[in-house]
């Protein structure tokens, strides 16, 4: 019996799926996270509004916010940074301490500063609550390793931003203030992430089989 090519397509392609929806096992002792949660290395499993099918760990990390950086309501703010993998999946930040109470925070991605000609890849919102650390996905953006690229934090008057004085990051720096002054041996509490797994709706056919090898 011969069966046509693409009756096989749609069969792997339903395997596929049907692997991703499996429920993901629970962790830390809580419950059964739902299919298609996001899995973070170092914290505990964190659910997103929307769920994607694929995990996340963290690429780059500066985690020293040993010192009070910037008030939100300083306007323009942003670090530069370069991402080590080919995609980046979200980004968060280290709130101060003491600093406002929990306000709504965005962190847009950027090729560039926004007043030096960069364009806005993605950005995404979350709450954030002082002196604890809040993160924001999106759907996988590619990049290219090794250049740099900026995030830029907005969203509320409320809150701050906790980083270090005494350069940690050395593929980035902090911007503040109106026009985005430039610090180059400050760098704000931040980290970004990358997306670990082979999404189905973005990859070739090629890459599709090598999952059922």
């Amino acid at each position: 019996m011969r069966i046509h090519g693409l009756t096989v397509i749609a069969a792997l392609l339903a395997l596929a799926t049907c692997a991703f929806a499996l429920d993901m096992p629970a962790t830390y002792g809580g419950p059964a996270v739902p299919a298609g949660a996001v899995q973070v290395s170092y914290e505990p499993w964190i659910e997103v509004p929307q769920y994607y099918p694929f995990t996340v760990e963290i690429d780059q990390n500066q985690p020293d916010g040993s010192v009070y950086m910037a008030a939100f309501s300083q306007t323009c703010l942003a670090q530069s940074f370069q991402q080590t993998h080919d995609n980046i999946a979200g980004a968060g930040i280290k709130l101060q301490s003491g600093i406002g109470s929990s306000d709504n925070v965005t962190i847009q991605l950027w090729t560039g500063l926004p007043n030096a000609g960069g364009t806005m890849l993605t950005s995404a919102s979350a709450t954030g609550t002082q002196g604890q650390w809040v993160d924001v996905y999106w759907t996988p953006v590619t990049v290219t390793p090794g250049t740099t690229y900026f995030l830029v934090f907005t969203g509320n008057t409320t809150l701050g931003i906790s980083g270090s004085l005494s350069n940690p990051y050395p593929y980035g720096c902090v911007y503040a203030n109106s026009g985005y002054m430039q610090f180059p041996s400050y760098d704000y509490a931040f980290r970004t992430y990358y997306e670990t797994d082979v999404a189905i709706e973005r990859s070739t056919w090629a890459n599709v089989k090598t999952l059922f090898e």
